[in-house]
């Protein structure tokens, strides 16, 4: 069913009142037997809770990796098609691109719980380190498995940050590690984790400081990069609980940091700097989540989330007079509450409900002072049948987005905005026909609701706009073979995506006022191709991964356009990459190539906007030390040295067009656990 944008009317008031009504009515706990919870074992699982429908497209393993990286937008960078745009530099926005959806119709998660702004739909991973993430997984489509919110059946594609339980020998544990580099990087964390009785809680903190100072070439000259340096702090603290038959974790995050923005290289006038403009950002949440088996059959998770983010930009246009004059302030505020059910009629089927309610505020002081508010409902039915060789479910899943904003003309709030829903159905299916080949694949329908910046921002909004749709498919082919020390897996992924009302900027009389509209189709189509190896014998271990993407994503908005039929901006054709880590008792080296091919900035895919394509290469080298276990204590303390030399080869490149990376440059760090 297409979206739809309307007008609010009492037709829509009633309508609004009755999908509440509805949704109060089915998120309540289904009744069972009362008898079920006193015969049925706690211990019984069923197949169709032990199997998720289909596997992570790509998934590392952070807890205790050896020379993982240190950032979340480093992990994603080594994924087979997936796009980090980089802005260059420790501080630089860092977003990511799954088959060229758009970064809008990836949803982040962290601990089944997104991670959003609905400012500007944009997720900055730079900001989120691997300290205390056990796992990073990636799925086409979307993540199939009993107890999701309803959030994560409505992404087109998804990214899971599993945070990582501790899991203590004794008392207490804990990490101490100091990195520091070129650029004047110096990044030190602390982690403490403690058992409280039945619980574990685990505090840490993590400082980051870099001048962001960097040599580039430009034309006949080489240039430093200014106005890239960046401060921040991170302080978390997660608390951990189990009880029979269910668990729960409580997370207080806190970020803050002031960077600046180093700004596209373009020529100017002698004597002006390149940037002046600077960022100032801070960061809280807290969430939740409660897991709950009432009985073998009927299980209940509930998750909350309260954030409150504070954004201050200025342009210091009297450092720089070609700069436009804006000192603007943003407050966020967000709060979202989910409850899944999953119910096992017969095994092995079974039904799950989802309901999520979030409500977005947005005040600033840019333009006109628009102050816009949004109540979100997301709701998902779905079906599961799960054997160990053959599963298969359905979902269903309905948004509505009610937005009201308020200007100082509009005389209080106004009402005469756009009530937006959307429709997503999917279908997911797998099967192993042999031990060694397993097929999957999905059919889907994802949309994307307009952000706050393309409905309401003074110089470019527009509130008539209707959600972004996506239609996606794909196919996953998976062959895996060991012999003696040796062992290899291989996954083919041909897939095909459509996008339709695309959200774009189009600009107007003057080059600082873009209006948004709804135009254009976009037509994705792809294979993804990963191979893995691994050899284990003795003392040694070698893991050897080779990716390659290719990506045709095509404009087809207007056939009599100049741009029809062009390569859409930032998508390279062929992309790829290799992984190699050589392990030796407590030694491991680790290379790692990116591979990108040309692209462009801009649909016209002309010479001025072309984009070298570049290959850059990381080296690193870590040694680990076990020492003595102290007093009573089961644990062995460790350390662990190691150094990263990033562009070893030293090559140019950009990742976004007049945003120049840094060349090589090498990172020391030192790690003690306990």
């Amino acid at each position: 069913m297409p979206a739809s944008a309307r007008a609010t009317s009492p037709c829509i008031e009633l309508r609004k009142r009755a999908v509440i009504a509805l949704a109060a009515a089915i998120s309540a706990p289904w009744s069972l037997p009362a008898q079920e919870a006193d015969t049925l074992a706690a211990a019984t699982v069923y197949s169709v809770q032990a199997f998720p429908v289909v596997r992570a497209a790509e998934e590392v393993d952070l807890s205790g990796a050896v020379a993982a990286p240190t950032q979340v937008a480093d992990v994603l960078r080594r994924f087979t098609g997936v796009q980090v745009k980089d802005y260059g530099g420790v501080g630089g926005l860092k977003t990511v691109n799954v088959r060229s959806l758009g970064s809008e119709h990836v949803g982040v998660f962290l601990d089944g719980v997104q991670v959003d702004n609905a400012q500007n739909m944009q997720v900055d991973l730079g900001r989120f380190s691997v300290d205390g993430i056990g796992r990073v997984s990636l799925y086409n489509g979307q993540k199939t498995s009993r107890l999701q919110t309803a959030k994560e059946y409505a992404s087109g594609a998804s990214v899971h940050l599993d945070g990582e339980q501790p899991l203590l020998l004794d008392k207490d544990g804990g990490r101490v590690r100091l990195r520091g580099g070129s650029f004047g990087t110096f990044n030190p964390s602390l982690q403490w984790d403690r058992e409280l009785g039945p619980m574990v809680l685990r505090v840490s903190a993590e400082g980051v400081t870099s001048s962001g100072k960097y040599r580039f070439p430009f034309f006949d000259t080489t240039l430093v990069r200014e106005n890239g340096d960046i401060k921040s702090l991170r302080l978390e603290s997660a608390l951990f609980g189990r009880f029979r038959r269910g668990d729960w974790r409580l997370r207080l995050y806190g970020y803050g940091s002031e960077r600046g923005f180093p700004g596209p290289v373009i020529r100017r006038a002698s004597g002006f700097p390149f940037s002046a403009e600077r960022q100032a950002d801070r960061n809280l949440f807290l969430q939740g989540g409660w897991n709950q088996d009432w009985t073998s059959r009927y299980a209940t998770s509930v998750r909350f989330k309260y954030a409150d983010d504070y954004i201050h930009y200025d342009t210091h246009p009297e450092k720089n007079p070609m700069a436009l004059p804006y000192d603007l302030h943003y407050r966020q505020r967000s709060g979202y509450l989910s409850l899944a059910q999953s119910l096992v009629l017969a095994d092995p089927w079974s039904v799950d409900l989802s309901t999520d309610v979030q409500r977005n505020a947005l005040d600033s002081d840019a333009g006109q002072s628009v102050t816009p508010r949004r109540t979100v409902f997301t709701g998902a039915l779905a079906t599961r049948l799960a054997w160990d060789r053959f599963r298969m479910a359905a979902h269903l899943v309905y948004q509505g987005a009610w937005d009201r904003f308020l200007t100082p003309n509009a005389g209080g709030w106004s009402r005469e905005n756009m009530y937006r829903d959307a429709w997503m159905p999917s279908f997911s299916v797998y099967y192993a026909p042999f031990r060694w080949l397993e097929l999957d694949g999905f059919l889907k329908r994802s949309y994307r609701l307009p952000s706050f910046n393309d409905l309401y921002y003074s110089q470019m909004g527009n509130s008539a706009l209707v959600p972004e749709s996506a239609a996606q498919a794909g196919i996953d082919i998976r062959f895996r073979q060991a012999a003696g020390a040796w062992s290899w897996e291989g996954r083919l992924s041909p897939y095909f995506n459509r996008v339709t009302d695309k959200i774009v900027a189009i600009p107007t009389s003057s080059q600082f006022r873009w209006t948004m509209l709804n135009i254009g189709r976009v037509d994705v189509t792809g294979l993804d191709a990963r191979l893995e190896a691994s050899f284990h014998r003795q003392d040694w271990t070698v893991e050897a991964v080779l990716r390659y993407s290719f990506q045709q994503a095509l404009d087809r908005s207007d056939p009599a356009g100049t741009t029809f039929g062009n390569q859409i901006p930032y998508i390279p054709l062929h992309s790829g990459g290799i992984d190699l880590v050589v392990g030796w008792r407590n030694w491991s080296m680790s290379w790692n190539t990116v591979v990108t091919g040309e692209r462009w900035s801009r649909t016209a895919n002309t010479p001025d906007y072309r984009i070298a394509p570049w290959t850059v290469s990381d080296a690193g080298l870590t040694r680990r030390i076990d020492l003595p276990a102290s007093g009573s204590r089961a644990k062995k303390p460790a350390l662990e040295a190691g150094m990263v030399v990033r562009n070893v080869f030293d090559r140019p490149y950009q990742v976004v067009q007049g945003y120049p990376m840094p060349g090589i440059n090498l990172m020391l760090s030192v790690d003690y656990s306990w």
